[in-house]
């Protein structure tokens, strides 16, 4: 017998890869068939279908260092007010009493209220699986259709609530805004920063991070100073270049985050790269064609914040035959509220 049969024949023998618990629960074919959805594909008898698989990979931004998040308030309900307190009355100086007015009328402070409200989605997302469907997963010995599809509709819900964070529903919002998509805050600055900021000058750089801050300051009524600045992702990346070419050993992201930490007295002030701060990526909602969207704010909850009434939950799936099988993965959430407006600026540039 030949080497080449002898080979051929051990293959034949060996059968195909042993399924074991802890392997990767995904289809290990390179691309996806749409009409039978991986189950087939060609193989030779010297084909080795791998134990481990390559996940398919997302956008991902952590959110909550991000934005202020509240899990598990409001639960089934169908909105959130929260009263935002003004108080209501003459300045300090019309307090000062003199030696004559021991009987005069005193002035009274007085305080309202203004509810602020958050409309609460729900959303819930299914999938089903038959024994057939099971079977023929399992015939390939490294993939688990039913874990797979569960971890699909949880990874829709995480994406979802990421994108509603920062843009919002694109259905809604009105009522479901996102941290870039308030409609409530004063008309965006589009003077302060013109271009991208790693493609400024020097002196166009100086003069920017001269002036920053100070238009926030005024922005708030002279009450507080940011401890975030989103960028757009494409300019964050760009900061890596040098302040001056005359003195190569600053970048622009380093000078940035110094400056910003010292002149607000906060060594936690966080500068971040955004995809969806992007034009391209924020085109319909923050405008028709979008902008390239800058944000200065306080991570505050008492500024902002995003609800999480109902966390996801994804019960077990269940059948009415035995041979179908049936389940919905579900939970609540909000858009991105701002309660104290004046500490969110957004800068614009086209």
């Amino acid at each position: 017998m030949k080497q080449s049969e002898i080979i051929l024949k051990e293959l034949q023998n060996a059968g195909p890869v042993e399924w074991q618990p802890g392997m990767k629960l995904q289809n290990a074919n390179g691309s996806i068939d749409v009409s039978t959805l991986g189950y087939q594909y060609a193989i030779q008898t010297t084909t080795l279908i791998r134990a481990r698989t390559v996940d398919q990979k997302f956008y991902e931004v952590p959110i909550a260092d991000k934005i202020p998040m509240e899990v598990g308030e409001g639960a089934w309900l169908e909105d959130i007010k929260t009263n935002l307190v003004y108080q209501a009355g003459q300045d300090f100086e019309t307090g000062v009493m003199g030696n004559a007015s021991s009987n005069a009328k005193v002035p009274k402070i007085d305080v309202g209220t203004a509810p602020k409200t958050q409309v609460i989605k729900t959303w819930a997302k299914g999938y089903d699986y038959s024994v057939a469907d099971v079977n023929k997963a399992l015939a390939s010995n490294n993939w688990d259709l039913v874990s797979a599809r569960m971890r699909a509709v949880k990874k829709n819900w995480d994406l979802g609530i990421q994108k509603t964070s920062f843009l919002g529903l694109k259905s809604d919002l009105t009522n479901v805004p996102g941290l870039l998509t308030q409609t409530g805050l004063s008309t965006a600055d589009t003077t302060t920063i013109t271009k991208n900021i790693s493609s400024m000058s020097y002196s166009e750089f100086q003069t920017l991070v001269s002036i920053l801050l100070e238009v926030y300051f005024a922005n708030s009524n002279y009450t507080v100073l940011p401890d975030a600045f989103e960028m757009p992702m494409d300019d964050y990346l760009g900061l890596g270049a040098f302040v001056s070419p005359q003195f190569p050993n600053r970048s622009m992201l380093s000078y940035l985050n110094e400056l910003f930490k010292e002149m607000t007295g906060n060594p936690n002030f966080l500068i971040y790269g955004l995809a969806y701060g992007m034009a391209a990526n924020n085109a319909g909602y923050v405008s028709a064609g979008g902008k390239n969207r800058y944000v200065l704010y306080r991570r505050d909850p008492e500024t902002l914040r995003v609800d999480i009434p109902v966390d996801f939950i994804l019960p077990a799936p269940n059948t009415a035959d035995n041979f179908m099988w049936n389940g919905v993965g579900y939970g609540q959430f909000t858009g991105c509220v701002v309660f104290r407006e004046p500490e969110v600026m957004y800068f614009d540039h086209n």
